[in-house]
């Protein structure tokens, strides 16, 4: 009986130090926010928050409008390269200041976040001198731009149809200049397009072309 009483309590406190390793792995998850507000322009602000598992939402919010949410979902090695320059930048010293005291326009301001679940920070600025927090910049600008051309493409697919070789000439000059940070979330609305009949020739004709420009970057990535 005794046995049976401390088996049943090994197995309990197992489980009670699982439940801790658990708990610890999920709150040490670093999570990342950037976010850009406008003070002039039809745009009012937009930005991003994504978890260490790469999935998160994107926001968008015209003048005078309801804002706009999407769900994001990005490959672990995104992520991983978003955290190296993290680390790069070494963004979480607080003795870094990462504004630059120069006098330039007024180019948005924006407000970077991150938590790795044991030191967080957060830095408001409206141009940095750094090169790494300029990349970090540039990844998180080109993803919203990139799931709004997404969103854009989408709508256009169902209520401008018409206007979908406009948009797949804008999808394409931004792979050209690499500022799509995942071309594979476009598969599925070219796969879409590629596959309806009823679009014009010239818009299935684009789609098929970019789905095999994306499955070539895939299997060669840069």
């Amino acid at each position: 009986m005794l046995q049976r009483c401390a088996v049943g309590l090994v197995f309990v406190w197992l489980l009670l130090v699982h439940s801790v390793v658990m708990s610890a792995e999920n709150t040490s998850q670093p999570r990342f926010a950037w976010r850009k507000d406008n003070s002039r322009g039809d745009l009012e602000s937009y930005g991003v928050e994504l978890g260490g598992n790469g999935r998160g939402q994107v926001q968008f919010k015209k003048r005078n409008e309801e804002s706009i949410t999407l769900e994001v979902t990005l490959k672990p090695a995104a992520i991983e390269n978003l955290a190296s320059l993290f680390a790069r930048a070494d963004f979480l010293n607080e003795s870094k200041d990462f504004v630059s005291p120069r006098k330039v326009a007024d180019m948005g301001a924006k407000t970077v976040r991150y938590d790795t679940g044991l030191q967080k920070r957060q830095v408001v600025y409206n141009y940095t001198e750094d090169k790494t927090l300029q990349e970090i910049t540039n990844f998180f600008e080109n993803l919203c731009q990139q799931e709004r051309s997404l969103f854009e493409i989408d709508l256009a697919l169902k209520y401008d149809r018409l206007g979908i070789p406009k948009k797949l000439d804008e999808l394409e000059r931004n792979l050209s200049a690499k500022r799509i940070v995942a071309p594979e979330r476009f598969t599925e609305v070219l796969e879409k397009i590629y596959q309806d009949e009823s679009l014009m020739h010239l818009a299935r004709k684009e789609a098929k072309k970019i789905l095999s420009r994306i499955e070539k970057m895939q299997a060669f990535p840069n």
